[in-house]
């Protein structure tokens, strides 16, 4: 009986442990903690946030990450919350006017950064 639970429980440790370090190590916009936590911060990587348009209670941004090499990603995050993303270099998103936001962009192979603006 041993000889059959022990490899088998060793297989399903292994296999676990794999499958928590691909899960993890794939792109993950979705996350709620800054991008620097898997990324380091580098001041390459340049975030633009530039206001589009608004209204009386919204307003739209486009963002841009450029510097660095590698491929790209963005995500805007605010008091442990995801408002958006998107796994390109460009982007727009909406946010409510008076939020306090911070804008991550990351290029892979090269780290990420950061534009804290509040709507307005």
């Amino acid at each position: 009986m041993k000889r059959i639970v022990l490899p088998t429980l060793a297989a399903v440790a292994l296999m676990s442990l794999i499958l928590a370090f691909a899960t993890t190590a794939s792109a993950t916009p979705g996350k709620t903690r800054s991008c620097s936590g898997c990324h380091t911060r580098r001041t390459s990587v340049i975030v633009k946030a530039t206001k589009v348009s608004s209204t009386a209670t919204t307003v739209t941004y486009k963002v841009s990450v450029t510097g660095g090499k590698g491929a790209a990603g963005w995500a805007v995050l605010s008091n442990g919350k995801n408002l958006a993303r998107r796994t390109s270099s460009t982007g727009t998103f909406k946010v409510a006017k008076g939020k306090s936001i911070k804008v991550w962009g990351v290029k892979k192979g090269t780290g990420s950064n950061y534009k804290a603006i509040t709507a307005k």
